[in-house]
């Protein structure tokens, strides 16, 4: 049956793209895009797991869950990537994958904050500033980095698939707007 549907959903796509009275495009991300931005995602995720990796013995001394909840992100980053390479790609799983590297992202300037923060107030208290830090600090802020750059490429993507859809849906409805 999914067989079937997809048989006609690109036929569908492919005739609205031939079609000159057809006033938009269907503009669907190829699978080779999508496969090369899934691959340069899940690098990005594998760097956020080594900066992690990098600042665990820092996070651990501020709250011995951060550094698992990150690797427990990442993990499911992997996950969305290697279920939509095996499975195909879906607006569900790019959304999906969206709103995790969106999380790692966040999670990566968050733990370069508290990890500066709590460096500060070892500072104020007399104490030496940790060495190490500033790397763990530099790895998660360029990790993060990395992730929200991917994330966008990837948004851009999503949309454009999202909107093929729905225009194809529209045609096979024909609820043309």
């Amino acid at each position: 049956m999914r067989l079937l549907f997809a048989v006609l959903v690109l036929s569908v796509a492919s005739a609205a793209q031939s079609s000159p009275a057809s006033n938009q495009q269907v503009n669907m991300p190829s699978s080779a895009e999508i496969g090369e931005l899934l691959s340069k995602a899940d690098q990005k995720v594998t760097g956020f797991e080594e900066a992690v990796k990098l600042a665990k013995p820092h996070l651990d001394k501020i709250n011995s869950r951060l550094s698992s909840n990150y690797l427990d992100a990442a993990a499911t980053a992997h996950k969305f990537i290697e279920t939509t390479q095996k499975d195909g790609t879906s607006a569900y799983r790019l959304v999906g994958l969206l709103a995790t590297l969106d999380d790692l992202s966040l999670d990566a300037a968050n733990a370069s904050v508290l990890l500066l923060k709590n460096d500060a107030e070892q500072l104020a208290e007399g104490k030496k500033p940790v060495a190490a830090l500033s790397g763990s600090v530099v790895a998660l802020s360029s990790t993060g980095t990395a992730v929200n750059d991917i994330s966008e490429l990837l948004m851009h993507a999503t949309l454009r698939f999202i909107d093929a859809e729905e225009q194809v849906l529209d045609k096979l409805l024909g609820e043309r707007k």
